[in-house]
């Protein structure tokens, strides 16, 4: 049995994945993102300056300038996009969970797989179980109300030794 965001049904089950913010890859998109925007508006900026000289050769390096930097900047604006969220995947069959994100058209990547005995510990309260990966780092929090899935979920990590 697989559990798994695409197979459950979305009114009675909750699967989300439990991430600490890390600025660092914030920070570097916002510079890209600001960056982006500095070269597109030097873009058309250099066409308002004032007292420009308008010969023909000029003309053409601005003209090269300006395209090379708008295209330079919407491709870092672009480019400085948040990715798409990953989706947890819990397989009881395979007793693993992993966190796969959407990259292309149907096209999936896996991020992080770790298998129940590869797990640092898990914990059960009622209709939560939250997940830790090897390095003790928060992987999965899953909030599950079929009780079947959830019986095939706690079965499955009692016996990887991860519950008691």
């Amino acid at each position: 049995m697989s559990v798994s965001v695409e197979f459950m049904n979305a009114d009675t089950t909750t699967i989300a994945p439990v991430r600490i913010a890390e600025g660092g890859p914030m920070l570097i998109r916002a510079t890209q993102r600001l960056t982006g925007v500095a070269l597109v508006f030097a873009a058309f900026a250099l066409w308002l300056a004032p007292g420009a000289a308008w010969e023909s050769d000029v003309m053409l390096f601005k003209l090269i300038l300006s395209l090379t930097a708008a295209l330079a900047g919407l491709g870092l604006m672009q480019s400085s996009a948040k990715p798409n969220t990953p989706k947890i995947e819990i397989d009881t069959i395979r007793r693993e969970v992993r966190l796969v994100r959407l990259v292309a058209e149907g096209k999936n990547i896996v991020l992080q797989r770790c298998g129940f005995a590869d797990l640092a510990r898990a914990e059960w309260e009622g209709v939560k179980v939250r997940l830790w990966d090897k390095n003790n780092a928060p992987l999965a929090e899953v909030t599950l109300n079929d009780r079947n899935v959830m019986t095939s979920l706690v079965s499955g990590l009692r016996a990887a030794g991860k519950l008691v």
